[in-house]
C-alpha cells in the first residue's frame, strides 16, 4: 500500500510539474508587452527597461523559467531541501501585492462556492436519481431525465443570466436576492462588515445545476444495476423493509461512482467558476483569474491556473488511495 501511495504522488508531482511548465511557456510566450501594459500609455524607454529588468523580464527565456520553478518549488534548497510557501511572485498590476496573499483571500470564496454547489448537487441529484429508478419508465421518470439532459447541456454563463434575471431581478422584492454581491458586505455608513448568506444562494444553485444531472443519471444507473445483484435480492426475499435495504446495501454499493463524480466535478467546479463569479459579482478566484487576463497580469493568471491544478491533482490522487484502500482489487490491478 506504501508503494502504491508513492508511486501515486510520483506520478501527481510529474503532472503538476508539466502543467506548471506548459502555463509558463504559454502566458510567457503569448503577443504582448507585460511590461509596457505596467506602464499604460506611457512612452519611456528609461522605465520599460526598469520594469523589465525588476521582473526579470530581460533575462532569456531559459533562466526566467528556471526562477519561475525555483519559486513555486514547495522546497527551498539554499538552506538544504525545507519547505517553504510557494512564492507566484508580484502582481504586475497591483503594485506591491503578492499573488499568493491576492489567492489567498480569494480561493476561500470560490472554495466555499463550489462546496456548497457541489453539495447540493449531491444530495438533490442522488434523491432524484433513486426516486427515477424506483419509477423506472413512468412519467415521473421521463421527466427527471429531462430535467437531468438539460441541466448537462446548459452552459454556466447561460443559466446564471436567466437565474439572475428571474429570481434577482423578477421576483427580487419577494424572494429578497441580490442580482450581485460577495460573501461579505459593507455597511457605506458604519463601515462595519457583515456576512451575506443569501448572497451565496444564487451563485451555488448555479453552479450545481449541471453536476445535479450528472448525479441524477449516474445515481439512477447505479441503482437499477444494484437492485440486480444476488445479495440485493436475498435481502428482499428475507423480508427486509425496502427503507433498509435502500440504505444497508444499495446506496453502498452506488457511492464509489459518486464519489469519483464529486471529486473531478469539485476541480471543475473551481474552474467554471470564473463566469458564474463574474456575473453575480462574487469575489472569488475565478474573478481574480478573468481580471489578471485582461490586464496581462501574468503571474497573477499563472498561480490561478495552477493552484486549480493542484487542487484537480490533489482530489484524483486521494479518491485512488481510498479506492486502493478500500477496495483491494485495485492495488491488484495498479502492479
Amino acid at each position: 500500500m506504501i508503494r502504491f501511495a508513492v508511486q501515486k504522488l510520483g506520478w501527481s508531482l510529474i503532472t503538476l510539474w508539466g502543467v506548471a511548465t506548459l502555463v509558463f511557456f504559454l502566458f510567457t510566450v503569448v503577443p504582448g508587452d507585460s511590461a509596457q501594459m505596467m506602464l499604460g500609455k506611457r512612452e519611456d524607454p528609461a522605465a520599460l527597461e526598469a520594469v523589465r529588468a525588476k521582473y526579470g523580464l530581460d533575462q532569456p527565456l531559459n533562466v526566467q523559467y528556471a526562477r519561475y520553478l525555483r519559486r513555486i518549488s514547495p522546497l527551498d534548497w539554499d538552506q538544504g531541501p525545507v519547505l517553504k510557501t510557494p512564492d507566484f511572485g508580484e502582481s504586475y498590476q497591483r503594485q506591491g501585492q503578492r499573488v499568493t496573499a491576492l489567492i489567498a483571500s480569494t480561493f476561500p470564496n470560490t472554495a466555499l462556492l463550489a462546496s456548497v454547489a457541489i453539495g447540493f448537487a449531491v444530495v438533490v441529484g442522488m434523491l432524484l436519481g433513486i426516486v427515477g429508478a424506483y419509477h423506472e419508465g413512468s412519467f415521473l421518470d421521463r421527466v427527471l431525465l429531462t430535467f437531468s439532459a438539460l441541466g448537462m447541456s446548459l452552459p454556466s454563463f447561460f443559466t446564471a443570466v436567466l437565474f439572475a434575471w428571474v429570481f434577482a431581478f423578477l421576483l427580487g422584492p419577494w424572494t429578497g436576492l441580490h442580482l450581485t454581491g460577495s460573501l461579505f458586505e459593507v455597511n457605506d455608513y458604519t463601515g462595519e462588515r457583515s456576512v451575506a448568506w443569501r448572497n451565496l444562494i444564487l451563485p451555488a444553485f448555479t453552479l450545481g445545476i449541471r453536476p445535479i444531472g450528472v448525479v441524477v443519471q449516474l445515481t439512477r444507473k447505479s441503482v437499477l444495476e444494484a437492485t440486480q445483484l444476488d445479495f440485493i435480492r436475498t435481502a428482499r426475499a428475507k423480508g427486509l423493509p425496502e427503507r433498509k435495504v435502500l440504505w444497508r446495501h444499495i446506496l453502498p454499493v452506488v457511492s464509489n461512482p459518486i464519489i469519483t463524480t464529486i471529486s473531478g466535478w469539485f476541480a471543475s467546479l473551481l474552474a467554471g467558476a470564473v463566469f458564474v463569479e463574474i456575473i453575480f459579482g462574487w469575489n472569488g478566484m475565478g474573478k481574480l483569474l478573468v481580471e489578471a487576463l485582461n490586464t496581462r497580469d501574468l503571474p497573477v493568471t499563472m498561480g490561478c491556473v495552477l493552484v486549480i491544478a493542484f487542487v484537480f491533482v490533489l482530489l484524483t490522487t486521494l479518491v485512488d488511495v481510498i479506492y486502493a484502500l478500500l477496495d483491494p482489487r485495485v492495488r491488484a490491478e495498479f502492479f
